[in-house]
């Protein structure tokens, strides 16, 4: 094969092509992650060295993507005081050894290109690129999107290429482990390295081969009416309203493959410890929280406005792109029944009113 890529070149994979695939890269001393059903029924991205407890038809991960380049909590660096007095500071070495992503969905790859717009903008995230320039992402496209999909409304799509270096067109049912057979989508030199790696287990597409057409689902909402009523009502009561329905629990933050609040913690003894960073959320009532114990944001509905007006306002502002891939978790994890669709729908409403 040639060394340049062959971008949106089409290979056929037969029955047992997953299998092929782990151990191929396990040989090369290459780490795998992929769905594993967990005790709960759930989808996980876990280290893996065989396709047994795959889960690659059960639909997302319960957790984004996004853990394995951002992790949940991570140590920054590490300091210990000298029996003379003084401290010495350590940095935690970058992570190096290659990751092979197998089986993610397209909305968990798509936001990818948000982690990458913040952690590489104004300042270069060293930690972040070492993670992103170490992984190689494969994503099944989705054949059947559930009732809380919404992707297509935020401009993505069930067969999404973006933020993918291969993304695979399962034919088939399959066991749930390995699908009977699959058309592979090259979209990067990653993903033609992998092929490579391949060798005879995939062989390219026969002319004429078409990708599969993308299940259809219907947009709910309309990004540029909502960002132009955004526009204009900072102070309306309806975020008050709509913050009532908000208990600030952060779920939604936690499962969202786009979030990306943290905080710098040094966690430690006496005379050593670690300076870590952790997630945060922008719906904690102490987020804001200045030391002189003024919040500028002292209300859920002024935190619930924050996060509405971040993702459809302020990032396609500055870096011209909604902060958001209709993935559907949000939904589903919200204990008070907050429906973020539902929501940005209203505000739909709002905006044609107002027009007519």
């Amino acid at each position: 094969m040639a060394t340049t890529v062959a971008e949106h070149m089409l290979y056929l994979a037969p029955a047992g092509w997953v299998k092929t695939a782990i151990e191929a890269m396990a040989a090369a001393g290459i780490e795998v992650v992929a769905p594993v059903e967990d005790e709960n029924g759930d989808a996980e991205l876990r280290p893996v060295t065989s396709p047994d407890g795959l889960a690659l038809n059960n639909g997302k991960t319960l957790l984004p993507l996004k853990r394995l380049l951002f992790p949940e909590s991570e140590v920054l660096l590490e300091f210990e005081k000298r029996a003379d007095g003084d401290v010495d500071v350590e940095a935690a070495p970058l992570p190096a050894d290659e990751v092979v992503v197998l089986g993610c969905r397209p909305c968990d790859a798509a936001a990818l290109g948000v982690l990458d717009q913040v952690f590489q903008w104004d300042y270069d995230d060293l930690r972040y690129r070492a993670h992103r320039e170490r992984t190689t992402v494969v994503t099944f496209a989705c054949s059947k999107p559930d009732g809380r999909c919404f992707c297509t409304s935020v401009g993505g799509s069930p067969h999404g290429e973006q933020g993918s270096d291969l993304l695979v067109f399962p034919r088939g049912d399959g066991d749930g482990r390995s699908p009977s057979d699959a058309i592979l989508k090259v979209l990067s030199s990653r993903g033609e390295k992998l092929v490579e790696r391949l060798g005879a287990a995939v062989q390219p597409a026969p002319e004429g081969t078409e990708e599969p057409v993308p299940p259809a689902i219907e947009p709910r909402f309309d990004p540029d009416k909502v960002k132009a009523w955004l526009d204009e009502h900072f102070e309306s009561p309806f975020w008050l309203e709509t913050g009532l329905r908000c208990v600030g629990c952060g779920a939604c933050s936690y499962l969202c493959p786009t979030c990306h609040c943290f905080d710098i913690v040094d966690e430690g003894m006496w005379d050593r410890g670690e300076r870590r960073r952790n997630w945060d959320c922008c719906s904690f009532a102490l987020f804001t929280a200045h030391a002189s114990g003024h919040n500028p944001r002292a209300d859920q509905g002024a935190r619930y406005r924050q996060r509405v007006m971040h993702k459809f306002k302020y990032f396609p502002e500055r870096f011209g792109r909604i902060a958001c891939v209709g993935c559907g978790r949000c939904l589903g994890a919200c204990g008070v029944g907050q429906n973020l669709v539902a929501v940005l729908a209203e505000i739909e409403g709002k905006a044609m009113s107002r027009s007519q």
